[in-house]
């Protein structure tokens, strides 16, 4: 397989080179957030070129195509960003606190308000990008099985495992299998991954009962080291395998597999 591509994929030149050059090679890409490109080397004429999905679309009605994004990367830096804004709302809600002023009401209450929505986006994203890169490393043909509490096996596919079975099983359990590495579980950073989850299922299943208990966690200290956990859960993973077509770029060095062929258009037609 090259790239997770399917019959209907449709592919953009980005990068060209004279000859092979070995695993690793690295392209200029314009924006950190575009999917990984491949490397196909073709033998005949002795060049490599490399290839990025693309997608098409329209505003109003002019029709465009665009290089498909990485949905980790999209994720995740709608979390950095609002982790950042938020960090400067909350730099000027301690101040205007250390002025003598503990009640939050007037037009400055906006402050407050700022600050609760950028946060929930950070938490919200921030998962939303490790449940990406679970969806996304789990095989179209991939079985999980596990026991119930009555004593029952239980079979998942993919799209029952996507479902039904909760993020953190899915990092804990599910992923180290495929990934064939070790679980995150006995990870410093673990145990925030596991509160990150908590607080962003509040969130999207707010409950009346604790939905004020939610918004006065969300002003605590560690609620940033809950959002860092997910760069770290995703570091933990990606950093064994640079050359996955599916992680994101920017984790440390990026490799890109390139693939050697007799005749690149003949090959490219049949993928």
């Amino acid at each position: 397989m090259t790239a997770n591509l399917k019959d209907d994929d449709r592919l953009v030149c980005v990068h060209t080179i004279e000859g092979k050059r070995e695993d690793g090679h690295e392209i200029p890409v314009p924006d950190m957030r575009a999917s990984k490109p491949f490397g196909i080397h073709d033998i005949g004429d002795n060049q490599t070129a490399f290839f990025q999905k693309i997608f098409d679309t329209k505003i109003g009605q002019t029709k465009i195509s665009i290089a498909a994004p990485n949905e980790i990367s999209l994720s995740l830096n709608v979390s950095a960003k609002s982790r950042a804004i938020a960090s400067e709302l909350k730099k000027e809600i301690a101040k205007k606190a250390g002025n003598d002023k503990d009640t939050f009401f007037d037009e400055e209450v906006k402050l407050a308000y700022d600050y609760l929505e950028e946060t929930q986006k950070s938490v919200i994203f921030g998962y939303k990008a490790v449940e990406s890169f679970c969806n996304a490393s789990i095989p179209e043909d991939y079985i999980y099985q596990k026991t119930n509490n009555k004593g029952v096996i239980e079979q998942y596919g993919k799209e029952q495992i996507e479902r039904w079975i909760n993020t953190s099983e899915k990092v804990s359990a599910i992923l180290p299998t495929i990934l064939n590495q070790d679980s995150p579980t006995t990870e410093k950073f673990w145990s925030d991954f596991k509160n990150l989850e908590r607080i962003r299922n509040e969130i999207v299943h707010s409950k009346s009962s604790s939905s004020i208990d939610i918004l006065s966690e969300l002003f605590s200290n560690k609620v940033e080291d809950y959002i860092t956990s997910s760069l770290k859960l995703l570091e933990f993973f990606i950093s064994k395998d640079p050359f996955n077509p599916i992680f994101p770029l920017g984790f440390g060095v990026s490799q890109i597999r390139v693939r050697s062929v007799d005749d690149a258009n003949e090959f490219l037609s049949k993928i």
